[in-house]
């Protein structure tokens, strides 16, 4: 029956036994080892949580999680009925607050160090398809606050529901794209324009780097690095979506 076809299936996707899908975000301090995070749901946690372990504990039979972010706990105390969507994170060689990048420990053997500090989580209302963007920071595993009074080098990013598309272009820019008001979304209704936010400033003034056509489904701008690769390179990358299938790329190798 459709009753008994649902409990099977649920009882899959809730099962302990799955493989937990991780994302590398860095090394421990220390130690060296991988840190790994992992999205996970269950009975217990119906809307998730967002848990982090090291390569050690993960290949161990029993792996030790530490829970990085709650989102039932979350969406009962904002009274918000909140949906992961993912999240981007700042790259260690974009940012100046991790030992980015590779440290070696002789000439011949180099070994990876730093974690990526900060990210930009994507959370929707009930599932919907537009998102809330807020930044994360990794070490203190609390949201940035984008109120800060402090000064506006300690103002967290943040933007209302919307179709956002953003990226770190830095550890205080943003390559974003975001209803901006009238002329920067596609008739799609996603962003048309991208724009350079600095942390603290409004994203209304920030300056248009790039831009499709209103008839795109879409742009985006981000920076991709291929460094760690021999002979790699850091590369802006520019697209425009111009239909479903389509889309047009623009790539320009960033000098040392």
């Amino acid at each position: 029956s459709e009753t008994e076809t649902y409990e099977r299936v649920l009882k899959a996707l809730e099962s302990d036994d799955r493989i937990p899908h991780v994302g590398l975000l860095g090394y421990e301090d220390g130690t060296g080892d991988m840190l790994l995070y992992n999205f996970w749901k269950d009975s217990k946690n119906p809307k998730g949580i967002w848990r982090k372990t090291t390569l050690t504990s993960y290949q161990s039979a029993n792996t030790e999680w530490t829970t990085v972010l709650d989102l039932d706990a979350l969406a009962k105390e904002e009274e918000i009925s909140w949906v992961w969507k993912g999240y981007v994170p700042l790259p260690r060689s974009l940012d100046d607050a991790s030992l980015s990048g590779y440290k070696p420990s002789s000439e011949t053997s180099p070994q990876p160090a730093g974690r990526v500090t900060r990210v930009l989580l994507n959370l929707s209302r009930g599932g919907a398809d537009a998102t809330y963007l807020r930044e994360f920071d990794l070490l203190t595993e609390t949201f940035v606050d984008p109120s800060s009074s402090e000064s506006s080098s300690d103002q967290g990013f943040s933007l209302p529901e919307g179709k956002t598309r953003a990226s770190y272009k830095s550890r205080d820019v943003l390559l974003i794209g975001a209803d901006t008001g009238e002329g920067s979304m596609t008739t799609s209704g996603y962003p048309r324009t991208v724009r350079e936010w600095k942390r603290g400033t409004k994203i209304e003034d920030a300056p248009i780097v790039f831009e499709g056509e209103e008839t795109d489904v879409s742009c985006s701008q981000y920076y991709y690095d291929e460094r760690h690769r021999e002979g790699g390179a850091m590369y802006e990358v520019q697209s425009r979506s111009i239909s479903f299938y389509n889309s047009v790329y623009f790539a320009r190798r960033e000098e040392e």
